[in-house]
């Protein structure tokens, strides 16, 4: 597929500096893109690349400005080169609406139109499947389940029973959703596991990376909010809620019982321990630990996070600590000196 530069910059909304006729067959990055591609620069520290790349055309921003390239100017270029990207370089994927002979489904399963089951997906009992759906092999949904329109199960999903699942959700490989929690009750000096009889739900145009478990509440329920995004390896525990478009990236740890609120990212690595709440639009840098209520709308950082401004000049001070204690040692020597000069006077 090619398209001019004019005709994908009315795609993304954006405006043209150069030759809007030029023909773009693909996107690169900016390091390796040549002649007939476009590229894009997000990141102020690349502008710096724009003279040296081959690329016939750039997305930028509206503040870059460059001679002799070809620009498309828009105020979100990262937006405008997914847009690009989704558009020409990832055809929809084509299922064949049917469902393959070696799949199971269970005879009081209820299964919607144009849903493809490719081979050995089981479905339990009295499970509902959309319209739309795609359930690639290997995919397990046990009994009771319900799978919203043009939802994507990827090979080797495991849904356990009871679990809800909203529209256009996308579930990668080897996620497993709705299994039991970890908890035990002290029994002597043994552990009596306690029972989760809660479910799962995942309401509406939830992303979940590969690898990554949500259980099952104890009881009541776990519950993922409408455009979440997900990562890979995430494990989010029993009882928790996570608001809408919230990000939350790569081995992030989340305990039991748990709050999230809407539009926050938690970065990689990040630990939230138990019966924590997390207010709206924070952000959580990466191997944070959360140990405590975080207020709305501020960034934090560090084990246990704090606000980042302090955790910074924090790590300042870590920085200086060699020094500090030499500092110490020679003041410790001084005192020490000055109190033998000072003990005749006493007597």
């Amino acid at each position: 597929m090619e398209k001019t530069l004019k005709e994908l910059a009315d795609y993304v909304g954006g405006e043209v500096v150069g030759d809007g006729n030029i023909r773009v067959k693909g996107v690169m990055t900016i390091d390796v893109a040549t002649e007939g591609y476009i590229t894009f620069v997000s990141n102020e520290k690349y502008i710096k690349k724009l003279d040296e790349t081959k690329a016939s055309a750039v997305i930028v921003s509206p503040s870059i400005r460059t001679k002799d390239k070809n620009l498309l100017i828009t105020k979100n270029p990262y937006l405008a080169f997914a847009k690009i990207v989704d558009l020409m370089m990832n055809p929809e994927t084509e299922h064949p609406g049917t469902c393959d002979r070696l799949a199971t489904i269970a005879a009081s399963a209820e299964i919607g139109s144009n849903v493809t089951a490719y081979p050995y997906v089981f479905v339990g009992e009295n499970t509902k499947i959309a319209n739309n759906v795609v359930l690639h092999p290997g995919v397990f949904i046990g009994d009771d389940c319900q799978i919203g329109n043009d939802t994507i199960l990827h090979p080797n999903t495991v849904i356990y029973n009871g679990t809800q699942i909203g529209e256009r959700v996308t579930i990668h490989s080897n996620v497993v959703i709705g299994c039991s929690g970890y908890g035990y009750a002290p029994d002597g000096d043994k552990y009596y596991k306690i029972p989760q009889v809660g479910i799962t739900v995942i309401e509406d145009d939830v992303d979940v990376g590969a690898n990554t478990t949500i259980n099952r509440a104890v009881l009541g329920e776990t519950r993922i909010k409408r455009g979440t995004k997900i990562d890979s390896q995430v494990i989010i525990a029993h009882n928790v809620e996570i608001g809408e478009d919230t990000l939350v990236t790569s081995q992030v740890g989340i305990a039991g019982t748990v709050k999230i609120g809407n539009h926050v990212i938690l970065a990689g690595g990040a630990g939230v321990a138990g019966h924590v709440t997390v207010g709206d639009n924070v952000t959580v840098g990466g191997w944070s630990g959360v140990i405590k209520d975080l207020p709305p709308d501020k960034t934090y950082l560090g084990t246990p996070a704090i606000e980042i401004e302090r955790m910074r000049r924090c790590y300042i001070i870590l920085q200086k600590l060699p020094e500090m204690k030499e500092a110490i040692k020679s003041l410790q020597k001084k005192v020490t000196q000055l109190e033998k000069q000072l003990e005749p006077r006493r007597e």
